[in-house]
């Protein structure tokens, strides 16, 4: 009986060796961390990993955008223009979940700095964040639509400054090794609030 092609596989596969590469860019840093390594901690042939990157700045770039996307998917989830706060501190939550604890502050810094070098990840991250930005601005207009916020301010510039905190509080988050992603979550909603409050 011919053996029939599994449709999960390319998706765990693919997750495998984001969680090995992730392993290896903790333990070693970015630069120091070798496909070999990547490849050795995934249990899998340089030619496996190839068939679904191209190289050690696709990796990083993948592992980036995931963070980002789950915590985007927060926004989908709103049911009503007056929930986009409640939408805003779960795209917080999720972001800074995607880094938590100590070994992740290397990760989230090597990727920052990465990108500053390769053009090709930075590409990559700036499609990603013209997605994100245009989700978060969408949000914000059918907000102001409703009343519900600042209406002076303009949608886009409004999702600029918030991603721009939000990615800064996650930074310094992981930097400074802080523990507590509740409180962190508080502090970028009420800096949300001051920035999207309907009346001024």
């Amino acid at each position: 009986m011919p053996r029939h092609a599994d449709p999960a596989l390319p998706q765990r596969r693919r997750s495998q060796i984001l969680e090995a590469a992730r392993a290896c860019f903790r333990e070693r840093g970015f630069r120091d961390a070798t496909i070999e390594e990547i490849c050795a901690e995934a249990r899998i042939s340089p030619g496996a990993l190839y068939r679904y990157f191209d190289s050690k700045a696709d990796i990083v770039a993948a592992i980036a955008l995931d963070a980002r996307a789950e915590a985007e998917a927060a926004l989908d989830r709103l049911s009503s223009e007056d929930r986009l706060l409640d939408g805003l501190a779960e795209m917080a939550r999720a972001f800074f979940e995607a880094f938590d604890g100590d070994s992740d502050a290397a990760l989230l810094s090597d990727i920052w700095a990465e990108a500053a070098r390769d053009p090709v990840l930075a590409k990559a991250l700036r499609a990603r964040d013209r997605i994100a930005a245009g989700r978060v601005a969408a949000a914000i207009e059918r907000a102001q639509a409703a009343g519900a916020a600042y209406p002076a301010f303009a949608p886009a510039d409004a999702a600029e400054a918030l991603l721009a905190a939000l990615e800064g509080l996650a930074l310094r988050r992981a930097l400074w090794a802080e523990a507590d992603i509740g409180d962190a979550v508080r502090r970028y909603r009420a800096l949300a609030l001051h920035i999207l409050k309907p009346k001024r």
